[in-house]
């Protein structure tokens, strides 16, 4: 879906971006904190047990109109209507985290390639934990910085034709991100894996509240009962959440204010 004039307006005034839009890679990067920093991850819907819509008007009336948020196939889907609306040249991918316990797990992760000229990056604003505040170069080998930790992309040794996102956080090793391939994803292709998440039993997103926003020295995240601060790649505080004062971190810390939800402390 493409937004019309009123609803780019909208939605740009949401993450309060007021510079010219070109079709370049300042400008990816510009959308891309904006996005970070006022339209917050969450799963409260899917606390609260109610469908998961991928449909663009709805992704849009939830995260823009409703102000609210979501996980990764809402929040990069309603970011990839916006490139392709701004006339950015975008490809969907599917994505597989990556776990120290050594186990496959399936593709359950949306990220977006948008080509500019000759060049190719990856940008991705539909992730809990702390990841890259700018769009990264898809090129094997590069080391880059996006003012917090490093990044690179390597090809995956296991798989072919697939890449490994990897990322250094300050006095830390590389550690594996995700890995994705180039196959092209429609929107529809997102639904089945969306559902697991939202439904399955072993889903990690049905049990306990996943909240995170970025600041702009900071990475805020609500988990486990728990504020957690990051800045520089690092925890700097954690501060324990009581279950009567939820409503109060949801609106202070990510602007969220919703009546009735679930409120599970795990």
């Amino acid at each position: 879906m493409i937004y019309n004039k009123e609803q780019i307006d909208l939605y740009l005034k949401k993450m309060e971006y007021n510079d010219e839009i070109k079709i370049d890679y300042e400008t990816l990067c510009k959308l891309q904190i904006a996005h970070l920093t006022h339209i917050p991850y969450e799963n409260i819907d899917v606390l609260n047990r109610k469908p998961i819509s991928l449909e663009a008007q709805d992704l849009f009336d939830k995260m823009i109109v409703k102000q609210r948020g979501g996980y990764c196939f809402e929040l990069n889907g309603l970011y990839s209507n916006l490139l392709k609306s701004l006339g950015f040249n975008v490809t969907n991918l599917a994505g597989r985290f990556i776990y120290q316990d050594g186990n496959t797990r399936m593709r359950l992760h949306r990220i977006l390639k948008i080509d500019i000229d000759d060049k190719s990056y990856i940008s991705d604003v539909g992730v809990l934990s702390e990841l890259s505040r700018k769009s990264l170069e898809l090129e094997a080998g590069k080391v880059q910085n996006d003012g917090k930790c490093d990044y690179k992309f390597e090809y995956n040794p296991k798989q072919e034709g697939e890449y490994i996102l990897y990322q250094r956080k300050t006095k830390k090793d590389w550690k594996q991100i995700y890995s994705f391939s180039l196959e092209p994803q429609l929107d529809i292709d997102y639904v089945l894996p969306s559902f697991y998440c939202e439904s399955h039993p072993n889903s990690p997103f049905i049990n306990s509240m996943k909240v995170a926003r970025y600041t702009e020295d900071e990475h805020i995240r609500f988990f486990d009962g728990e504020l957690i601060f990051y800045k520089d790649g690092q925890v700097i505080k954690i501060e324990k959440v009581r279950e009567d004062k939820i409503d109060d971190v949801l609106k202070e810390y990510f602007n969220i204010v919703i009546d009735n939800f679930v409120k599970v402390l795990v």
